[in-house]
C-alpha cells in the first residue's frame, strides 16, 4: 500500500484533522507517522484520545491493509482530500475530513442542496420535505441529507421518486444500516447515489457520532432547507454549522403553538429565509437549470364529487379548518361533511391536524 494512502487512513481513523495531515507533509515523508511515534503526533496537534486512537491501530497488525480490503468488499472506497473526486466544498469546513468512505457515485457536478429535520416529524413536514426532494431532484439538484428517519428519509425518497440523485451521510460506516427499516432505502441510495461516511468500516451508531456528521451535510451542499425542528433538534446544529461557513439557510414556516416548529420558525425570527413556495424557491435556486413547475405527486382523483372538491378547494385555500368553520363555509351538513371528509382523508388528499382539524395534503 502507498504509504501516504496509509497515513491518511490511520490519521481519519483516530478522528486527526485535516491540519495533521498538512503539518504531516512538511515532515518530509508519510511514514514518520508511524516511525517517530508521540512526540511527532503531539506536534502535529493530535489530541489525547487520537494519540491512544493511534497507537491502538498501529498495534494491529496491518491494520491499514485490512480496512482498504472491508471496504473493498463492500464495494466502498476510501477518497482522501488529495483525490480529484474528494468533494471541493467539504474544505470550506474548519474541521474537514482527511477522508471519506463512499459506496456509489458522487456528483462533483450537480449543485447540493440538503434538507434536514426532526426524526419526529408530522404529516405536514414529511410532505413538504418530499415536494422540495421531488422538485429539487427535477432542476437539477443533488439532495443530501443524513439517512434518517422523518424529515430525512423524506427529503432522500422524494428525490428518488422523480429519478434524482441522493446522498446520505451516515452516522455509520457506510457497510452498517441504521435505522434497520431504511435497508431498502439504503440500497437505492446507493446504486443511484452514494452513501457516505468519514468513519471506518464496522463502526456503530454511537449517539455522538450523529451531531458530528452534521458538518459533512452542511461542507456537501450551497444551501440548507431545516423543514421542522424543535429548538433542541440536531438540524439546529446543521443550521448553526452552515451560518459559520456562509451556506444559505431555508426554513419551513410552522404553528406557532407547535413545540416541533420552534426551532424552524426561531431561524426565520434570526434571519433564514422563510421557504413559503416551493415553486418559488427552487425557481430562486435553480441558476442555468430554470424554474420548474411543481407537482407535489399527489394528483387529484377524478371520481371527485362536487362536495369533496367544495371541501378541498376551502382547505387548500384558508388552511386548516375544523369541522364547525368547513360546514360553516360550505353550507354541508354534518353527515355530507363526514362522509367528504372521510373520502378525502382515504384518499391522502386530507389529513387531521388536529383535535377536531383538518389540513389540506401537499
Amino acid at each position: 500500500m502507498d504509504r501516504s494512502l496509509r497515513a491518511k487512513l490511520l490519521l481519519n481513523a483516530c478522528k486527526a484533522p485535516l491540519t495533521a495531515w498538512e503539518a504531516l507533509q512538511k515532515e518530509g515523508a508519510a511514514e514518520a507517522l508511524w516511525v517517530e511515534g508521540k512526540n511527532l503526533w503531539q506536534k502535529l496537534g493530535l489530541r489525547s484520545s487520537s494519540c491512544a486512537r493511534l497507537q491502538e491501530l498501529l498495534a494491529e497488525q496491518n491494520w491499514p491493509e485490512r480496512e482498504m480490503e472491508r471496504a473493498e468488499a463492500f464495494g466502498a472506497r476510501f477518497v482522501t482530500v488529495d483525490d480529484a473526486d474528494y468533494p471541493v466544498r467539504l474544505k470550506d469546513l474548519p474541521s474537514a475530513p482527511i477522508g471519506i468512505y463512499v459506496k456509489g457515485k458522487l456528483d462533483s457536478i450537480k449543485p447540493c442542496l440538503a434538507i434536514v429535520g426532526t426524526r419526529r416529524c408530522s404529516h405536514y413536514g414529511r410532505t413538504v420535505a418530499e415536494a422540495v426532494g421531488r422538485s429539487a431532484a427535477r432542476a437539477g439538484h443533488q439532495v443530501v441529507s443524513g439517512g434518517a428517519k422523518g424529515i430525512d428519509g423524506a427529503g432522500h425518497c422524494g428525490c428518488l421518486e422523480e429519478g434524482g440523485t441522493t446522498v446520505a451521510v451516515l452516522g455509520t460506516a457506510v457497510d452498517r444500516v441504521y435505522p434497520a427499516e431504511h435497508r431498502p432505502l439504503f440500497i437505492e441510495i446507493a446504486e443511484k447515489g452514494a452513501l457516505i461516511s468519514e468513519y471506518p468500516m464496522g463502526t456503530g451508531g454511537d449517539p455522538w457520532r450523529f451531531p458530528e456528521r452534521n458538518r459533512i451535510i452542511v461542507g456537501l451542499c450551497n444551501r440548507i432547507v431545516v423543514a421542522e425542528s424543535p429548538v433542541d433538534g440536531g438540524a439546529m446544529i446543521t443550521a448553526r454549522l452552515a451560518l459559520d461557513i456562509g451556506r444559505e439557510i431555508w426554513c419551513v414556516p410552522g404553528r406557532i403553538t407547535e413545540e416541533i416548529s420552534k426551532g424552524t420558525n426561531s431561524l426565520i425570527r434570526d434571519g433564514a429565509n422563510p421557504l413559503i413556495d416551493v415553486d418559488d424557491f427552487i425557481g430562486k435556486i435553480s441558476g442555468k437549470y430554470g424554474q420548474l413547475l411543481l407537482d407535489f405527486g399527489k394528483p387529484e382523483p377524478l371520481c371527485l364529487s362536487e362536495n369533496e372538491k367544495l371541501v378541498l378547494g376551502l382547505l387548500q385555500r384558508k388552511g386548516g379548518r375544523t369541522l364547525d368553520d368547513l360546514m360553516a363555509e360550505s353550507g354541508l351538513g354534518f353527515v355530507e361533511m363526514q362522509s367528504c371528509l372521510a373520502t378525502l382523508c382515504a384518499s391522502s388528499l386530507v389529513y387531521a391536524s388536529g383535535p377536531g382539524r383538518y389540513s389540506a395534503g401537499l
